[in-house]
C-alpha cells in the first residue's frame, strides 16, 4: 500500500498536558493530535515530533510527521485537524514530504526560549513566564549564559532519569536580552538533555542575583555532577522555539 508522509508545524500551550509524548492515563499533545488525525481521516497513525517537551512546557513551533494512506491537500489537512483540536493546540501548516523524512532524527539543531519578567507576579502571565527578582542584573545573566557556548559535557545540567548514552552537547548560542517587558534566555544546540534548559536557566537567574559568577558556572560544567547545581526553573516559562533540518 502506498503511504504519504506529511510534515506539520504546530504550536501549543502546554499547561493542560502531560508533555508531548503519549503516556498512559495522561492527556498529551501528541495524543491529542493523533486523535484529531483519526477523527479527520479515519486512520490511526503515530505523530512523531522533533523531540519531547515536558508537562507544562509550551511550543512556538513543534515539527512532526505522520503517514497516511490517502493523499491530502495541505490546507484541508490543517483546517480539518484544527477543527478537531482544542484551541490550545494549533497546526500552523502542513506539507507532503519525502517518505524518509524524520522529524526527530533529521533535526540538527533546536532552539528554546525561556521567559522571565521582573516581579511582582502578573495574573495574566500565570503559567506562561517566571516572575524573578525586580532588581536582577541582565548584564550578569548575559555574561553567565555565554559560558554555556561550545561542545561540552553538560552532565551537571541533566536531571536524573535520563537514559541518554552521552551528556556531551554542542551549544551554538546562548544569550539573555530584554524584549517587550520580558527577560529572555535563548539557547540553541544540537540537542538538549533532560531538563537541561531549565537547569541552565536556573543558573543564569542565580547569576543575575549575584549568587553565581562566570567562573563558578565554568566550575559547575567541569564538575559533571548534577548535585552541584542548585535549582531547576519552572516548566511554565519554557518554549520550544524552532528546529533546523539537514536540508534547510
Amino acid at each position: 500500500m502506498s503511504m504519504f508522509r506529511y510534515r506539520i508545524n504546530a504550536d501549543y500551550v502546554g499547561t493542560a498536558y502531560g508533555g508531548w509524548q503519549v503516556q498512559p492515563n495522561r492527556k498529551t499533545v501528541q495524543g491529542e493530535i493523533e486523535k484529531a488525525v483519526f477523527e479527520l481521516t479515519g486512520e490511526k497513525t503515530s505523530v512523531v515530533g522533533s523531540g519531547r517537551t515536558d508537562a507544562g512546557v509550551h511550543a512556538l513551533c513543534q515539527t512532526a510527521h505522520f503517514d497516511l494512506s490517502k493523499e491530502w491537500e495541505p490546507k484541508r489537512l490543517v483546517g480539518g485537524l484544527n477543527h478537531f483540536l482544542a484551541s490550545d493546540i494549533r497546526v500552523l501548516n502542513a506539507q507532503k514530504t519525502r517518505n524518509d523524512f524524520h522529524a526527530r532524527f533529521d533535526c540538527v539543531e533546536k532552539s528554546y526560549i525561556y521567559l522571565m519578567y521582573r516581579a511582582p507576579e502578573r495574573a495574566v502571565l500565570t503559567d506562561r513566564a517566571w516572575a524573578v527578582d525586580p532588581n536582577i542584573d541582565v548584564g550578569r545573566m548575559k555574561s553567565a549564559a555565554k559560558r554555556f557556548v561550545g561542545e561540552k559535557d553538560f552532565k551537571s545540567f541533566m536531571a536524573g532519569g535520563s537514559d541518554t548514552a552521552s551528556s556531551i552537547r554542542r551549544v551554538s548560542g546562548a544569550d539573555v536580552y530584554e524584549k517587550d517587558g520580558f527577560i529572555v534566555f535563548e539557547t540553541t544546540a544540537n540537542g538538549f538533555l533532560y531538563n537541561m534548559v531549565r537547569i541552565m536557566t536556573s543558573a543564569v537567574e542565580a547569576a543575575g542575583r549575584g549568587k553565581l559568577t562566570e567562573t563558578e558556572i565554568d566550575d559547575l560544567i567541569a564538575a559533571k555532577d548534577r548535585t552541584q547545581v542548585k535549582g531547576t526553573a519552572p516548566a511554565f516559562g519554557l518554549y520550544l522555539k524552532s528546529q533546523k533540518y539537514k536540508e534547510e
